[in-house]
């Protein structure tokens, strides 16, 4: 009988102790959500201000590669002067420079006249790229003054140059005689 006593009144204690920890479940429960949630809100601030942090260092860092990038353009900038051809017999073109500054990585470069003659009015000075790879010289265009030009890419980082005076207009390939030139670098 004893311990029928005993175990009703453990059932007794038992119910208290379960009704007790279901209340506080109940307490537990119904604020858990919440205490996730803000959980969850501190997590996504602090990954809000990480993301924010690294976009401003990517902003530096692009600055930083781009200025970079600038200065070795210029380390990389081939200059050539071009030379009278030994066959130009013309006097007038013993005092002419044409100075080409050359970017081997943009394909591109800019040409510099001095004192260079007035071609005859049925004439124009063309600026050629001599790329050893190509079956024909690269037209760079009509040299009507110093200006920049940019040609399709070339084999080499060292292409050569030429200047040809052309009919009005230019040609696809040089017809008429090269006054300069500077042969392709290795």
């Amino acid at each position: 009988m004893e311990n029928s006593f005993h175990s009703a009144a453990n059932a007794t204690d038992d119910k208290s102790l379960i009704a007790k920890a279901t209340k506080e479940n109940r307490f537990l429960f119904r604020w858990l959500p919440y205490v996730i949630a803000a959980c969850l809100m501190v997590l996504v601030v602090a990954q809000l201000r990480q993301i924010t942090l690294l976009k401003s260092e990517l902003l530096v860092t692009r600055a930083d590669a781009t200025r970079l990038q600038e200065s070795n353009a210029l380390t990389a900038m081939r200059l050539t002067t071009l030379e009278a051809k030994d066959a130009v017999k013309d006097a007038s073109y013993a005092s002419s420079k044409i100075l080409v500054a050359w970017d081997p990585y943009r394909y591109q470069g800019v040409v510099a006249m001095q004192n260079l003659p007035t071609p005859p009015t049925d004439q124009d000075y063309q600026l050629w790229v001599l790329d050893p790879a190509a079956a024909a010289p690269i037209s760079a265009g009509l040299m009507t003054g110093s200006r920049p030009f940019t040609v399709r890419s070339v084999s080499t980082l060292n292409p050569g140059f030429a200047v040809s005076l052309e009919p009005v207009g230019g040609s696809p390939e040089p017809t008429g005689p090269i006054l300069f030139a500077v042969a392709p670098g290795p």
